[in-house]
């Protein structure tokens, strides 16, 4: 397998706070707070125990705690709903027009949800994807991911929908964030940005022998491996419904989904729905989300241009996504090929 060489184009970091806004100045916002691809990692994907909401870990009471110390250690800060997902959090907090800004609060949470986890002394969670005796990971691993993705609530009927969603369903709300540089809409677990992401692209006459060997290959990759796609073209629909699969004895891949459609009159294919609960898959939403062939080839760029890793079951001689992986001749010399 290869990596890609740093491209200032893309890799390098911008603000992603939005321009203009005083956060110094008060007001309310939905916080996601992703944990380190270090921790997720080692952790096995689930660096905060379990893989959903509801399961039970020391980890998440350290973060639980820590994120309800952010109110009392401020009279002017007053945190409110909040879930600890596997690999992420999500919360709700006001800041009242004081000498809090939003940035120094949430830097602050997450140095000391940090120095606790550290001090139990192995870092270890409750839960079965680290075995017992497994050797702790170094002293220096970082717990969370550099930035946080937010939004600012600006009506009551928005904060009591982001609250039921945090207590109910933390994947189904529409989120805005940026990664690399860019922004994003998206629906599911943001952290997956943070994964080593493999690119997994098809041309659409793929020989029958070949797709079989693939969805073979995709009915047994594991939690590990993070696939990032379209999924467009029939053979990527016939491979990604093989990464979907999943059964008591096989726990399937993370899968970064960019769709030929917006995400506001998306209708979630209702197989897709085990993956998002399971915190398992992300929905990014294209700036070009026309069905022609020119979104096709922006779409598949972005899919080369964003990953790490390649595969490629089957390439066209002289089409469009040959000519995309000439372009980067590097990723293509990744797995698959």
């Amino acid at each position: 397998m290869s990596s890609k060489k740093y491209n200032p184009e893309i890799h390098h970091r911008r603000s992603i706070r939005l321009k203009g806004h005083d956060y110094a100045g008060g007001g309310l916002y939905f916080i996601t707070i992703c944990a380190h691809r270090e921790f997720i990692q080692w952790a096995k994907g689930h660096p905060f125990g379990g893989d959903r909401a509801t399961c039970v870990s020391p980890v998440r009471e350290m973060i639980a705690e820590e994120w309800a110390r952010s109110g009392e250690l401020r009279d002017d800060v007053f945190p409110g709903e909040f879930v600890v997902m596997p690999d992420h959090v999500h919360g709700l907090i006001r800041i009242k027009n004081g000498q809090s800004e939003l940035g120094h609060v949430i830097g602050a949470f997450k140095a000391a949800a940090s120095r606790r986890i550290r001090r139990r002394g192995d870092t270890h969670v409750a839960h079965t994807h680290v075995a017992p005796n497994t050797p702790p990971p170094p002293k220096t691993i970082r717990i969370w991911h550099r930035n946080y993705y937010e939004m600012i609530v600006r009506t009551p009927e928005a904060a009591a929908n982001i609250a039921n969603y945090i207590r109910m369903n933390p994947w189904k709300l529409i989120q805005h964030g940026v990664h690399e540089g860019r922004p994003f809409r998206m629906i599911g677990n943001p952290a997956l940005l943070n994964h080593v992401k493999i690119a997994m692209l098809c041309s659409r006459n793929c020989q029958r022998d070949v797709l079989a060997a693939a969805e073979e290959r995709a009915r047994n990759a594991g939690p590990d491996c993070c696939f990032l796609s379209g999924f467009h073209s029939p053979p990527e629909k016939a491979i990604l419904d093989a990464l979907l699969r999943r059964d008591d004895t096989h726990v399937g891949p993370r899968l970064i989904c960019c769709p030929a459609w917006g995400i506001d009159e998306m209708r979630i294919p209702p197989e897709w729905l085990p993956a998002l609960e399971q915190n398992r898959m992300l929905i990014l939403e294209m700036r070009n989300r026309d069905g022609n062939l020119a979104a096709a080839e922006q779409r598949n760029r972005f899919v080369i241009e964003n990953a790490d890793q390649l595969w490629t079951p089957y390439v066209s001689k002289g089409g469009m996504l040959e000519r995309l992986l000439e372009e980067n001749e590097e990723l293509r010399m990744g797995i698959g090929n």
